[in-house]
């Protein structure tokens, strides 16, 4: 059964944010209240490049198609925020539920992984609080369930986002993040067991729960048209602590870069 919702929420989700494992840290939404419509519709593509996976020195260019609506009673379905539900018709607050898909990690996808195995890609339950301070600034925070080998890695991301309108038709944003993982979902992407030791050549390592990263990062939004969008973004992680010092990361501050174009209906 859970195999077959991780494959209508991907089918429904036909995109993937600017980072392999660790995507969708915040639901980022219109507040209710601002929406025009019944509801707000929008279908795109991005392109990025990206490191193979989390700590890789190795790079890969990607496109893939983009997805976003969300419902004026509430409910969303997005690429950058899940599926959820927003409980709030406050337009300084937003909180309620949401379900993310966590990228998982192939081993064929760099030689730097060979023996460590494959991570599954998993539904990851979870909820979200949103304050916005004003129309320009908002504190942002989620805490998430099920990424790992054993489907009980708990991530909590706290971040905040500032905005500024340069004209009608530009914005720039930047955010900021910073999260934290248990034991478990620590172990399944930065740790290597007595198994993955041998297949891989790597020490064994056991990382422990704690401050994972912490993330800038900032795009232009150019609304060429009522319907027509452009966003062009770059970020960059910092890999923190146990997380920073496993083995197979080779390189502690990744940088992504990518562009969306859009037409919302």
């Amino acid at each position: 059964m859970k195999n077959v919702l991780s494959i209508l929420y991907l089918t429904l989700l036909i995109a993937v944010c600017p980072a392999q494992a660790q995507s969708l840290d915040f639901a980022q939404l219109t507040p209710t209240p601002y929406l025009q419509n019944g509801v707000n519709f929008s279908l795109g593509a991005v392109t990025m490049s990206v490191p193979k996976y989390i700590g890789s020195d190795e790079r890969r260019a990607a496109a893939y198609p983009a997805f976003d609506a969300q419902w004026k009673n509430g409910v969303f379905v997005s690429a950058i925020s899940g599926l959820g539900y927003n409980f709030s018709k406050d337009p300084s607050l937003q909180y309620g539920v949401r379900m993310t898909m966590e990228l998982g990690r192939d081993d064929a996808r760099s030689s730097r992984l060979n023996g460590m195995g494959d991570i599954d890609t998993t539904l990851e339950p979870g909820a979200f609080l949103n304050y916005f301070i004003n129309s320009n600034y908002a504190l942002l925070s989620s805490v998430r369930y099920g990424a790992g080998v054993d489907h009980n890695g708990v991530q909590v991301s706290l971040g905040g986002r500032a905005t500024n309108m340069l004209s009608a038709k530009h914005r720039l944003t930047a955010l900021f993040s910073t999260n934290w993982a248990n034991n478990s979902y620590q172990q399944s992407y930065f740790g290597v067991n007595a198994t993955q030791a041998i297949n891989s050549g790597y020490a064994q390592y056991t990382p422990s729960s704690g401050l994972t990263e912490v993330k800038i990062g900032a795009n232009w939004h150019w609304s060429i048209d009522t319907n027509w969008s452009l966003t062009t973004g770059a970020s960059v992680q910092h890999l923190m602590g146990d997380a920073a010092n496993s083995p197979i990361i080779f390189q502690k501050t990744p940088v992504t870069v990518y562009t969306a174009a859009s037409y919302r209906f």
